[in-house]
């Protein structure tokens, strides 16, 4: 069994709110499918520092795009 990246107070929060959790879960996975294939190449390449650091810029981006539409 793999040890968990999250931490404990993160477990219990999810436990404690699974409703918000799965919500926030499913609007993150349509930002990332808005621009994963700009992700692809380097995933290919199996370049995991460029990937983790585009991702978390477009990631950013994205949620900009969000907030500034609500």
């Amino acid at each position: 069994m793999t040890q968990s990246r999250l931490k404990p107070e993160e477990v219990k929060w999810i436990k404690e709110h699974p409703n918000e959790f799965v919500d926030e879960l499913k609007r993150t996975t349509e930002l990332v499918n808005n621009f994963s294939h700009l992700l692809e190449p380097y995933r290919i390449n199996k370049n995991k520092e460029g990937y983790q650091k585009l991702f978390k810029e477009l990631l950013k981006e994205e949620e900009e795009k969000e907030w500034k539409k609500e």
